[in-house]
């Protein structure tokens, strides 16, 4: 009985719990709205009808064009950036996954993360409000992340 406690206790989800699920929700649904948009008509100014990749926005002419090395289009990337955060999302509180949980959060930081730097990567420093609303919702999904994990470390070392 004492372990099963233990253990509903590790797997109980509270309010930072459904915050994360929801930024999570939030950032992955923008992405792939993005990238089906993308694929629908092409970023604005951006990818010629030929499935081509034109200069990231914000580049200008001529230069290094990060595009030009990724071996996935753009709006693909955006489409498995939205289904990556959604999957690991669902690692990171499915019970049956439990012994695996941080290091899914760990991922799942590494992943906002690596989002963040592509963003800016490809896109620059332009204003873009809802790049910059993204990249905001994945600052404080890390934020909360860490502090999940801290919580689930004390919890963990705790005296049952």
């Amino acid at each position: 009985m004492n372990q099963a406690t233990s253990s509903r206790r590790f797997s109980a989800i509270g309010t930072l719990q459904i915050v994360i699920i929801v930024l999570v929700v939030i950032t992955a649904l923008i992405h792939l709205q993005r990238g089906i948009s993308f694929l629908g008509g092409g970023p604005p100014g951006g990818r010629p009808a030929g499935g081509q990749a034109g200069p990231p926005p914000g580049s200008g002419r001529g230069g290094f064009n990060i595009l030009s090395v990724l071996p996935i289009p753009l709006p693909y990337l955006f489409l498995l950036n939205g289904i990556g955060y959604l999957v690991l999302v669902s690692a990171l509180y499915l019970p049956q996954l439990h012994q695996y949980q941080p290091i899914v959060r760990w991922l799942l930081i590494a992943f906002a993360a690596v989002t963040i730097c592509m963003y800016f990567a490809i896109a620059g420093f332009r204003f873009n409000p809802i790049g910059y609303l993204t990249k905001g919702i994945e600052v404080t999904l890390i934020v909360l992340l860490l502090i999940d994990g801290r919580q689930s470390a004390r919890l963990a070392a705790a005296p049952v």
